[in-house]
């Protein structure tokens, strides 16, 4: 737990000890204080970058569920994913290691019993742990189940309308909606949705109004799974939960769509492909509120034990996002590293990378270790390599990189030569992997 939210807590405890209703007229930390243990859900959707959604300045209603909740919530506007791979990218979400730290490169590596994942530490800490997902990579062999009391892996079923090769986004909320109905009210809850429609560029005609190409299919994919927002919030207060449960909307990484001459996704780490939504809806409204701090994937999962009241490993690599929240904004922002150590695509680019929140130095894990260098504040997208035009700042950024590249594997936390199940990996030869 944060030590201002700590404070922040025991304080309200002493002040509101046998008193009756919390007041709206409280700060939000200490309405959340008053809830002790709150029902905590992360919605991952995959493959969404940032700037194509209605809070973060696009301006096509192609998100309007997700605006309503960023107008009564926290938006961070400068989210950094680890990997433009799923894998690599959730690992470090759920444990909050860098993928240096947990190892988890290629396709055949999982996590091992020596990896601390969010959902053993709040099963420890009493909440029942369920998860509904639909990407092949997580899959129950890679040992992303470990802490969760009910693992879904919906089977598909067909759609007239369209076809994907994952279960899709109603598939995702009926197995949700089973779970939310056999769970124990007298326990919190931690339930953890993956959606991969937007991966797929998947969704009904009549959401297809974006245009007859794979731009206007992939916002068509998004505003489908937006509408699934609803259904979620609708199914929690259907059971009388939504009063007491915090709900963070995330991605495990972006899409490329020409930036650095690439499409799709783990295919390199550049930092448009990293981009990803960050959106806390609190279990009240509060005044919009924007993060401008650039902060990581890994901060995801320390920020949710905090909110939860729960001691943070001192192994994590991320910090609580709390103070951010509901403190005053500090000047400096987190740096991040990400990687991409496979060929996941035929033609992806093994690469390292860090950005400070300025400045962004990738390099390439061939033998010629080409690196590039790109000014964040005049050249967003990455486009022109200034490697040679700021030599000081190059060795800056590049002490950062190696000193993190000297990181080593902690023993345990990544298994290797996993045996992936023939369906699924036929599934991911399907959609480009594993070729």
């Amino acid at each position: 737990m944060s030590k201002c939210f700590a404070l922040v807590s025991t304080a309200v405890a002493l002040a509101l000890a046998g008193c009756g209703d919390a007041s709206d007229d409280l700060a939000p930390e200490a309405r959340l204080a008053r809830l002790n243990r709150p029902n905590l859900v992360l919605l991952i959707v995959d493959t969404l970058r940032a700037d194509w959604l209605e809070p973060y300045g696009y301006s096509e209603p192609v998100s309007p569920e997700l605006q309503s909740w960023a107008s009564r919530g926290i938006v961070f506007e400068r989210a950094l994913a680890q990997s433009s791979w799923t894998k690599m990218s959730m690992a470090s979400l759920f444990t909050s290691l860098w993928p240096r730290t947990h190892g988890v490169e290629l396709s055949t590596d999982g996590l091992g019993e020596g990896a601390l994942l969010l959902a053993e530490i709040l099963r420890d800490a009493g909440y029942a742990t369920a998860a509904v997902q639909s990407n092949g990579w997580l899959e129950q062999s890679f040992g992303f189940q470990q802490g969760f009391d009910h693992y879904v892996f919906p089977r598909a079923w067909s759609v007239k309308q369209f076809s994907s090769a994952w279960p899709h986004r109603d598939r995702v909320l009926e197995e949700a909606s089973r779970l939310l109905e056999a769970h124990d009210p007298e326990r919190p809850l931690f339930l953890y949705l993956h959606f991969m429609d937007v991966h797929e560029y998947a969704s009904p005609p009549e959401f297809r109004t974006f245009g007859n190409h794979e731009r206007g299919f992939y916002l068509a994919a998004i505003r489908w799974v937006d509408e699934a927002l609803r259904h979620v919030q609708e199914m929690l207060a259907e059971r009388d939960m939504l009063e007491d449960t915090v709900v963070v909307f995330a991605s495990d990484h972006g899409e490329a769509f020409g930036e650095n001459q690439a499409y799709g996704h783990a295919y390199n780490v550049f930092s448009p492909v990293l981009r990803v939504p960050l959106v806390v809806k609190l279990p009240f409204d509060v005044p919009a509120r924007r993060v401008r701090t650039q902060v990581r994937n890994i901060d995801i999962a320390p920020t949710l034990l905090d909110l939860a009241g729960v001691a943070i490993p001192e192994g994590f690599e991320g910090s609580s996002l709390v103070p951010l929240m509901f403190g005053p904004e500090p000047e400096v922002d987190r740096v991040s590293y990400a990687s991409l150590r496979a060929h996941i695509m035929l033609d992806s680019e093994l690469q390292t990378a860090v950005n400070d929140g300025s400045w962004t130095l990738v390099r390439n894990l061939d033998e010629d270790g080409e690196e590039h260098l790109f000014d964040l504040a005049v050249d967003p997208r990455e486009d022109a390599n200034i490697i040679d035009l700021e030599p000081d700042r190059a060795d800056q950024m590049r002490k950062l990189l190696d000193a993190h590249e000297r990181t080593g594997t902690r023993a345990g936390v990544n298994r290797e030569d996993v045996r992936i199940d023939p369906k699924i990996a036929e599934r991911l030869r399907a959609v480009g992997y594993l070729q």
